[in-house]
């Protein structure tokens, strides 16, 4: 997500109020009256060419936190999803190397497989791993954390929806 040019729009009409880049590094607003209220609180905020499934996002009247956090929250939690993925995956074709391998090399438990016993038999071997059992359970976790943000961020669009 672009947090560069965040627009702030008003709930009535829809046309843009301000724009602006969205939470610091802490995840607070850097623009918070003394009294703690964001800017935007009391407008509509989307960021540019957002996913109109989950923009834009009401921003309570006297609200005090940034809501950009949550669709952030997401996309970091996929992409550490994906990186779970592809780090089982290339456990899977290692394990599978090392199998062929050691077929290769005249290991006796492997000398009267195929090629695709011997494949199925290294991916075998990868899923029963406590490496492998970790990184598909790291990956889900992620996914579902994802999912809760991006309900949540739903959850406020369609709250948005219903205040119009």
């Amino acid at each position: 997500m672009n947090t560069r040019g965040i627009r702030i729009l008003d709930p009535k009409t829809g046309k843009l109020v301000r724009v602006c880049r969205g939470p610091g590094v802490t995840g607070t607003c850097p623009f918070a009256r003394r009294n703690g209220v964001v800017p935007c609180a009391g407008q509509l905020i989307s960021p540019p060419d957002a996913d109109h499934r989950f923009w834009p996002l009401t921003v309570p009247p006297n609200h005090r936190y940034c809501e950009l956090g949550w669709n952030s929250l997401a996309l970091a939690c996929l992409a550490e999803a994906e990186d779970c993925r592809n780090k089982w995956q290339a456990g899977a074709e290692s394990e599978t190397r090392r199998v062929l391998a050691r077929a290769a090399g005249g290991d006796p438990r492997y000398a009267k497989m195929t090629t695709a016993e011997l494949r199925t038999t290294g991916l075998w071997r990868w899923r029963l791993s406590t490496s492998a059992i970790q990184l598909q359970k790291a990956e889900e976790k992620q996914r579902e954390r994802a999912r809760v943000y991006l309900d949540f961020a739903e959850f406020r669009r369609l709250s948005t929806l219903q205040l119009r």
